[in-house]
């Protein structure tokens, strides 16, 4: 069966001509020379979101640290004793050793275990074992190397460019208008997934932009969403933005339904709850797709923070190598009041959950055909369009042009 007939099958190539309607090369995604390419023209200097809150350092000394492959950086975000949130490149100013293991943690200061030279929570660097023994060594010029640090509605970036070229604010662009009134600060952070897979970032990622897949690979976990009338879950709603950005809203339809979810549904606000939502819920698409679901909000390039009724996640597809990719998705409910409402908390987790592991499942399979060299390219349907959207940015970001 096809999507209803009544409807436009192809309503966005028109609104983005400048994408073309051509078969998208797969080269991009498979040649290692290409993803160096990638890390020079776009890693290195993009707002990097850290998957991390505000409220997640709260207190003087409490810190975070970050390994970022694809920038081959290690990052420290600490909250200073006065208060102040600080980003630096993990690394002990005196012959580069790291400074804090990966992870989160709470300390006065750093202190290096290679020679002992202790920096404070501003990163200044406080003491150094047997100064009396170096060449006129100015310590106030030898704290550790900042990062530019800013904060979105409290989710915090880092760019390890030595001058962006634009701010966290113009890089959000319309999502300042779009997604900045949802109440990120009523909820609390309920979990954390993180998954190796053997694939190229972006098509790990691809699995993420579409529903097209849904009725095959979500049989099993939202099967009852699907309707018969509407088998593909054709989009309603794609908004793709001149930078890169991408928000693609997801709707899920009226259905039966099974005990789990009755018992969910009526004890709070669920994944597949969505239009059934007693309330309308700001920053998000529900007054603008008919069955709303949640939406797919895609921070250019590998980033996304996707909103639906009464919860959100933060997610990445973590660039590693031209083959690999490390997923981390953090999910946020508002903090429970009654014990009923983490049940219902519960069923959203393991749903959401079975969702990546069923995307993730066909990204390696993918990742190996198309480095077989068996195709040469994607043919994406309208549908598709964010994929298409992502390959073309790419391209152009890293001086290429794809063919329209």
């Amino acid at each position: 069966m096809n999507s209803p007939a009544n409807l436009n099958p192809r309503p966005f190539a028109p609104r983005y001509p400048q994408l073309g309607t051509g078969p998208v090369p797969v080269s991009s995604a498979v040649d290692p020379a290409f993803f160096e390419l990638e890390r020079e023209r776009i890693f290195r200097g993009m707002w990097v979101n850290l998957i991390l809150r505000e409220e997640d350092l709260p207190k003087p000394g409490d810190y975070f640290v970050r390994y970022l492959e694809a920038q081959d950086a290690s990052i420290l975000v600490v909250r200073g004793d006065d208060g102040k949130l600080r980003a630096f490149h993990n690394v002990c100013t005196h012959r580069g050793n790291q400074l804090a293991e990966e992870g989160a943690g709470h300390c006065k200061g750093f202190q290096c275990n290679f020679h002992g030279w202790t920096f404070d929570t501003r990163g200044r660097l406080a003491f150094v074992t047997d100064e009396q023994r170096f060449h006129n060594l100015d310590k106030s010029a030898l704290g550790l190397p900042a990062v530019h640090l800013d904060t979105w509605r409290g989710f915090i970036f880092v760019n390890l460019a030595k001058r962006p070229a634009q701010t966290l604010e113009l890089a959000m662009a319309e999502f300042n208008q779009d997604l900045k009134p949802f109440p990120f600060e009523q909820m609390v952070l309920a979990g954390r997934y993180r998954y190796a897979v053997n694939a190229n970032w972006k098509v790990t990622m691809n699995a993420f932009q579409e529903s097209y897949h849904g009725a095959f690979v979500h049989k099993l976990s939202v099967g009852q969403c699907i309707s018969p009338e509407d088998p593909y879950l054709a989009v309603q709603r794609i908004k793709l933005q001149e930078n890169g950005n991408q928000s693609v809203s997801v709707h899920l339809a009226p259905h039966d339904l099974s005990p789990a979810e009755k018992l969910a549904f009526g004890f709070g606000a669920t994944f597949t709850q969505g239009g059934e939502a007693a309330q309308a819920v700001p920053g998000t698409a529900q007054a603008q797709v008919r069955d709303w679901g949640f939406d797919l909000n895609i921070i250019f390039p590998y980033s996304r923070i996707n909103v639906g009724a009464g919860w959100y996640y933060v997610d990445a597809f973590w660039p590693v190598a031209h083959d690999k990719t490390v997923y981390e998705l953090a999910y946020y409910f508002p903090m429970p009041q009654r014990a009923s409402e983490m049940i219902s908390q519960e069923y959203s987790k393991i749903v959401l959950r079975d969702l990546s592991r069923e995307d993730l499942a066909t990204n390696e399979a993918t990742h190996r055909s198309l480095r077989s060299g068996a195709i040469r390219q994607m043919m994406l349907s309208d549908q598709e369009i964010a994929v298409r959207h992502l390959y073309h940015t790419v391209a152009a970001r890293c001086g290429k042009e794809l063919a329209k």
